[in-house]
């Protein structure tokens, strides 16, 4: 397995406890913050003159695909672009038009394809990643944030967040074969590895919805904490974690049983989790607590499982591991900077300032944050991404 491979393979959601188990999970944890630090600046600003969205690396790492909305002199919303950087360059090859607001992309298994869904109307513009060319442009309605596809590379599904329902687009066809009723405002969902089910948080409902994906139905609704946003299996396929973004916590449910095992309380405003390679520690950025929460994914029910809580910039949300496990990079959207934490330590050795906003951080042949307030690309030194940045 190539470095490249891991990093993009770490990247990128029972009742609360009472008595004692409450009593344990809202007990103080050590806080560690950054004594020396270096700060990084990024070796190029590539601008993609628009608000970026969340970028797609291709799976050889040769050109990272970057959603962009545009906005008019007058300040309206006009159709968007798909930014292509060759990643050789950091130059932007080729810009590719799609629909208006476009938001997170899927790509098919082989990089061939993308689907690029606009929170304007619910188009999917369906994109040919060899030619550069509009293959097809798919309604759903529903103004969607994501677009999913499954391990197969067969169908995508696009929760649409006003309808309430997720439109299930054949990849053969590019046409809507069918549209699964969900729970209020859809918000974002994860395939299980054989694609068998998918785990949709419903955001209004303060649920997880579990969905058959041959039946192609909702057959579990699991409550969990309050605003859930999108949910992360752990690397075993066993538990499903949702970040409760109002709740101030992560509710952890069974994928055989479908109960919710523990909520573990964090910081406010969590963001989706991050796990190393083994799945038994997780950090969860906590947007506006300004901090990181370190978590023991293997500690007993009685025991609190936050080892520690990490001082970072002005709202974290995002994260990722480098390649070799050894560095947590946070992005901070507030402070326009990424902290660079060693994961064996919990310590920062690095910050790393961007053009303004980070928004994501993605890892590959360097390591790019994608700046929606710069409306732009930083790209920081390989090293970074793969080598292991932790002293």
């Amino acid at each position: 397995m190539t470095r490249m491979t891991r990093s993009l393979g770490r990247l990128l959601a029972c009742g609360t406890a009472t008595g004692l188990l409450a009593a344990l999970a809202t007990a103080s944890v050590p806080a560690f913050a950054a004594v020396d630090f270096v700060p990084v600046a990024p070796v190029e600003t590539i601008s993609v003159e628009g608000i970026p969205a969340y970028a797609v690396l291709a799976p050889d790492g040769s050109r990272l695909y970057v959603p962009v909305s545009m906005v008019s002199a007058e300040g309206n919303g006009v159709p968007g672009v798909l930014a292509v950087i060759d990643t050789a360059t950091n130059t932007i090859t080729t810009r590719i038009p799609v629909g208006v607001a476009p938001r997170v992309a899927a790509m098919d298994p082989t990089g061939s394809r993308l689907y690029v869904p606009s929170a304007s109307n619910g188009d999917v513009t369906v994109l040919d990643l060899s030619t550069g060319s509009v293959l097809s442009t798919i309604p759903t309605g529903g103004k969607p944030n994501y677009s999913v596809i499954n391990p197969a590379g067969t169908k995508v599904y696009v929760p649409g967040i006003t309808t309430d329902v997720i439109s299930v687009i054949d990849t053969a066809t590019n046409a809507v074969t069918n549209r699964i009723s969900t729970g209020v405002h859809p918000q974002a969902l994860v395939f299980s590895e054989d694609g068998s089910r998918a785990y949709l948080t419903a955001r209004d409902d303060n649920a997880l919805q579990v969905i058959d994906t041959a039946a192609e139905k909702v057959i579990a609704t699991i409550p969990v904490g309050k605003r859930p946003i999108r949910p992360v299996l752990n690397p075993s396929g066993t538990k499903v974690y949702v970040p409760n973004y109002e709740g101030n916590s992560v509710s952890v449910v069974s994928t055989s049983t479908l109960k919710v095992l523990r909520t573990i309380k964090v910081g406010r405003g969590p963001i989706p989790p991050v796990f190393n390679a083994s799945g038994t520690r997780m950090w969860v950025g906590n947007e506006f607590s300004g901090t990181v929460s370190e978590i023991d994914t293997t500690a007993p029910r009685t025991k609190n499982p936050v080892l520690r809580t990490i001082a970072v910039g002005k709202q974290p949300t995002f994260a990722m591991l480098n390649a070799e496990g050894d560095t947590l990079y946070v992005t901070n959207l507030g402070s326009g900077t990424i902290s660079g934490i060693c994961t064996r330590t919990g310590k920062i050795g690095s910050t790393l300032t961007t053009s303004s906003q980070p928004r994501q951080t993605v890892g590959g042949p360097a390591l790019y944050s994608i700046d929606q307030g710069g409306r732009a690309v930083s790209v920081f030194p390989a090293s970074l991404a793969g080598a292991g940045a932790c002293s």
